[in-house]
Order: structure tokens, then sequence, then C-alpha cells
């Protein structure tokens, strides 16, 4: 897969719109769709900004390695970047949405 296709395919995947990547490039839209079909080469600067955004290494994203880019690995890592508040806010929310899950799970037993 080139590189190219990896970028698009991690942006299709976590759900992000071009234009979002657009703006966090500082580039117009058309720079990304230009990037994502191939037909533009990215500096090393939106290279390392589109690897912060998915999640990804460099090193996969231009070929020199084989990485997982399961969403779970995009969660971690954006996980790890967040202040340790906003940490603590998502733990809150996934111990919440488990109650609820298993609230649901109880209900249906019934």
């Amino acid at each position: 897969m080139e590189s190219y296709e990896k970028l698009r395919n991690a942006r299709v995947r976590i759900g992000i719109t071009q234009d979002y990547v657009a703006k966090q490039l500082n580039v117009p839209r058309s720079s990304v769709v230009q990037i994502e079909s191939g037909n533009r080469k990215i500096t090393s600067d939106e290279l390392s900004t589109l690897c912060d955004i998915y999640g990804l290494s460099a090193d996969y994203v231009l070929g020199k390695a084989h990485e997982d880019s399961s969403p779970m690995k995009f969660i971690a890592r954006s996980f790890e970047s967040l202040s340790e508040e906003d940490q603590q806010e998502i733990a809150s929310l996934i111990e919440f949405k488990k109650e609820m899950a298993r609230r649901k799970k109880q209900q249906k037993e019934v």
C-alpha cells in the first residue's frame, strides 16, 4: 500500500474530514485531496502532523515498518497525548459506558 493510501485510509478510519486535516496542516482542502490521491508530495512537517493526527508512525507511512493501524492503537496514542484531567474525564466516561452496558444486559436477562 502506498503512503498516500495509508494516510487516506487512516483519515477515513478515524472519521475526520479533509477540511479538518487541511486546517491542521494550514493548507487548502485541495492540497489534502492531492496528498490522498498521490498527486502531491508532503513535507516532513506535514508528515509529522499527519502522523500525530492519525496516530501512525512516520516509518509505517513511509513503508519502513509494519504497523497495525487498528483503532485501538490510535485511541491509545491519542489518550497518551491528553492532559491528566482529560484522561480522567475519559476514564470516567468509559466506566459510565461499562455500567450502562452491564445494566442493559441485566434488563435483557430479566
